[in-house]
């Protein structure tokens, strides 16, 4: 039997720290579900996961089987398409009054993070597992491609350029299915943001509403109690990651459909949008536009279609609209 830590070991069903050398399970994860039966413990590819990564937030979801297609390839426009397509955008950006954007894991990775369905994603590794398990090959090692820590990366030129665009009157929302808490670090205002998965540094009071955004990826899912005490009102502090099973809180999603849906384009950057009811977002405005590698299930009903990396997408659009891009996060 191998020797237990003095200081405590990962909870079985999430990233908290046991003490009580009798658990598996955290108390949090006691109280939510049972503890996971000891003959289908979580697989050792995902415990290898640092649990403040991709692979680690991943590792810290209930098991789910409908996470859609993964895997599809990634293609890029030719140089000549690919100028005909950014000039239409920036017209279209130009003569709408109301501009909205949704962003998926495709703005982050630049930064270091890995995506979840691209050739290379978590989830698509995580179904080539199965297949390779089911054949008893041996499976990737998730850990090898978590990327960086949550805490360690920074925003990329697309986060600034979002920042850059909503100063100059140039956008009125975003929305963002990501957990890694870029758009709040590039100092994108909160009033305008709906954060629809919830983020990895973030928790909220249970009592009053009350916001803290930390320095770490507090490490639970699925609005757990975090330990923490409201600043506020002395109330208990949950995590805001949404799990599979979860519903969109309404205080994300309601000003986000509020907006979308008065909006004249919507840009849907570096997301597949294959997770409902966000990847329906883009079709509550009156055009949108889909800047992604892969195609997606909306393709046919986008006014634009633009196959290459996001970064360049926006290094241009900015370019055309006169705006500065400040690089370094919020001030």
């Amino acid at each position: 039997m191998a020797e237990v830590p003095a200081v405590g070991w990962p909870c079985a069903s999430c990233t908290f720290v046991n003490t009580d050398l009798r658990r598996r399970t955290c108390a949090a994860c006691r109280t939510r579900r049972a503890a996971p039966p000891p003959t289908k413990p979580r697989t050792k590819r995902k415990a290898e996961a640092p649990a403040n990564t991709c692979g680690g937030y991943a590792a810290r979801l209930s098991d789910y089987k409908h996470k859609g297609v993964t895997g599809l390839p990634e293609t890029e426009d030719a140089p000549a398409v690919l100028e005909a397509k950014l000039a239409r955008l920036v017209d279209m950006v130009r003569a709408a009054d109301r501009v909205v954007v949704l962003t998926g894991a495709g703005v982050s990775t630049s930064a270091g993070l890995p995506d979840f369905r691209g050739p290379k994603g978590i989830w698509t590794l995580e179904d080539e597992a199965k297949k390779k398990k089911r054949k008893k090959a041996r499976p990737p090692d998730l850990a090898s491609i978590s990327g960086a820590s949550f805490e360690a990366v920074r925003p990329t030129f697309t986060h600034d350029a979002l920042v850059a665009l909503e100063r100059a009157g140039a956008l009125d929302f975003l929305a963002t299915q990501n957990v890694d808490g870029l758009h709040r670090r590039s100092g994108f205002p909160r009033h305008k943001l709906g954060v629809l998965h919830g983020c990895v540094f973030t928790e909220k009071c249970e009592t009053c509403g009350t916001e803290a955004f930390h320095d770490v990826d507090l490490g639970g899912v699925s609005f757990q109690p975090t330990g923490n005490a409201c600043g506020t009102c002395g109330g208990a502090m949950r995590d805001t990651v949404l799990d599979w099973d979860d519903g969109l809180p309404p205080a994300e999603w309601g000003p986000a459909e509020r907006a979308f849906g008065a909006a004249d384009v919507c840009l849907a950057l570096g997301t597949s949008l294959r997770i409902i009811p966000a990847a329906d977002m883009p079709a509550l405005a009156e055009r949108f536009v889909i800047v992604n590698l892969q195609e997606t299930p909306h393709d046919g009903a986008a006014a634009l279609v633009v196959r290459a990396r996001v970064d360049a997408v926006m290094e241009r659009l900015c370019a055309a609209l006169g705006v500065d891009v400040p690089r370094g996060g919020a001030p």
